[in-house]
């Protein structure tokens, strides 16, 4: 069985540049109004949605567009009670 290659210094560089786009992303965060705030997370959602809809789409390529959207909301709903 092969192991890939372990590059610690890159495995350090990938680290800091995540921490530093995090550090940013937050600062970012910080600026926006409350307004703006509320739309991207309206934006952020719509997002995810699509993304788990073209999941089903690929789990179920037989599904109609009706029962891929039955699917997310179970989903959804799912998600909604695992976070009370």
């Amino acid at each position: 069985m092969m192991h890939p290659a372990r590059f610690p210094a890159m495995d350090d560089r990938i680290a800091d540049d995540a921490r530093f786009a995090l550090l940013a992303k937050v600062r970012q965060a910080r600026m926006m109004s409350e307004r703006a705030k509320f739309l991207a997370g309206s934006e952020l959602f719509d997002e995810a949605c699509a993304w788990n809809l073209a999941g089903i789409a690929a789990q179920h390529p037989e599904a109609s567009e009706s029962d891929k959207r039955k699917e997310l909301q179970r989903r959804l709903e799912i998600a909604d009670r695992l976070n009370r």
